[in-house]
């Protein structure tokens, strides 16, 4: 049930033209890991933006 979760967040994440691909990515192998990911893993991803702003 996670697995298809996870794939639903990643689909409707590429369908938003304006969504950093490279953090799609990123995001895809913080879930496809061993390892459960914490939430510093995603708050990297997601505030590793070339302007430097959260959105």
């Amino acid at each position: 049930m996670q697995k298809t979760i996870a794939e639903k967040f990643l689909a409707k994440l590429a369908e938003d033209a304006d969504f950093d691909s490279k953090k799609i990515e990123q995001i895809t192998v913080l879930l496809a890991a061993d390892k459960k990911p914490k939430a510093d893993d995603f708050a990297k991803v997601f505030a590793s933006d070339d302007a430097g702003d959260i959105e």
